[in-house]
């Protein structure tokens, strides 16, 4: 295991359809046909706290969570925010560990980011269960998983302080925890030489939930995620064991306790 390192210095960068049912809320603002730096600049104020995330606990995450030694793992600096610029990579917070977010990242889940046009950073972390709990039912019905299959079941919403997923109408789905109180203070940076498939800078970009155009495939598959996703229990409570039965995790690696929570 490599010993964790402390962060490089960061660079500040300052439908017709209905709701579906989800995670949605009354602070819940419009998509409007461009991004705005008063409004990304209004999205950036909900994320200016300091992290708790000790790099003395790098290791034990990156331990807990299988990531792969090509994956570094830096603590922020006093002052630094998910949203600063990082070199060759982004803000992560622990909440997106815990919803079933691995390394390196399933390709489905590249092609959405890319599609959005947003950071992984800027999704709430318990959206990134959906993403999962999707691609290890598709694995285990034989389905293959594709970005229009996804979006046919889910679509992206902009809250005042980032982006969250919430099912399409006429699509049922209940039971995902709530986010923990104070995610946003649980954060820390991942990089990778290699780069990334996706944006890792914060946009406030609109996000376009017109209906995908689905294959003939992937047309005969659609009924069968909403089907069996309504019904899914790793929605409810996702482990280990599920994650690595799916494809998604090399291997269970027993439980880590939570940090303490600071400022939320």
């Amino acid at each position: 295991m490599s010993s964790p390192s402390s962060s490089p210095s960061p660079t500040s960068t300052s439908s017709s359809e209905g709701p579906g049912v989800g995670h949605s809320s009354p602070g819940d603002v419009p998509l409007e046909a461009g991004g705005s730096s008063a409004l990304l600049a209004s999205i950036k104020l909900w994320h200016d706290v300091d992290s708790v995330v000790m790099e003395d606990f790098l290791g034990e995450l990156r331990d807990r969570y299988c990531i792969p030694e090509g994956y570094g793992l830096f603590a922020s600096r006093p002052g630094q925010r998910p949203y600063d610029q990082f070199p060759q990579g982004f803000g992560l917070t622990v909440g997106a560990l815990e919803a079933g977010l691995r390394f390196p990242l399933h390709p489905m889940i590249e092609d959405c980011l890319r599609k959005w046009g947003i950071s992984s950073s800027q999704m709430a972390p318990n959206s990134w269960r959906y993403l999962v709990v999707f691609l290890g039912e598709c694995r285990a019905a034989g389905i293959e998983p594709s970005r229009a299959l996804f979006l046919a079941c889910f679509r992206l919403c902009r809250g005042r302080g980032g982006y969250y997923l919430v099912a399409r109408s006429g699509f049922k789905i209940s039971g995902a925890p709530s986010n923990n109180k104070c995610w946003k203070s649980h954060f820390f940076f991942v990089s990778c030489s290699r780069g990334w498939g996706f944006s890792t800078g914060w946009t406030s970009r609109a996000v376009n939930n017109v209906l995908p155009l689905l294959s003939g495939r992937e047309s005969v598959d659609v009924n069968r995620p909403w089907s069996i996703l309504s019904s899914s229990w790793a929605i409810r409570e996702m482990t280990d064991e599920w994650l690595v039965d799916a494809g998604l995790s090399p291997v269970a690696r027993g439980t880590i306790a939570f940090l303490p929570h600071a400022v939320c």
